[in-house]
């Protein structure tokens, strides 16, 4: 992922196939529904550490790659 857009329509595919409300999810990552909504939306000015604890909160956790070698941190 390289935009906030991008990783807007991952969060809300992976927050559907979780069968997860937007309301059940801020919940969850103890951050609001309009939040939550926001994320989705793609607003490029989220807090990072609320964009982060939503994708946690989805059970997921962030890695990065190195794009010319192709190595992953965690």
């Amino acid at each position: 992922m390289f935009t906030v857009r991008e990783a807007a329509a991952v969060f809300r595919e992976l927050r559907d196939e979780r069968r997860l409300t937007q309301a059940e999810l801020a919940q969850r990552a103890g951050v609001s529904r309009s939040f939550v909504a926001d994320v989705e939306a793609g607003k490029a000015t989220v807090e990072a550490s609320k964009f982060l604890g939503v994708f946690q909160a989805l059970g997921l956790k962030f890695a990065l790659r190195d794009r010319a070698k192709g190595e992953v941190r965690w």
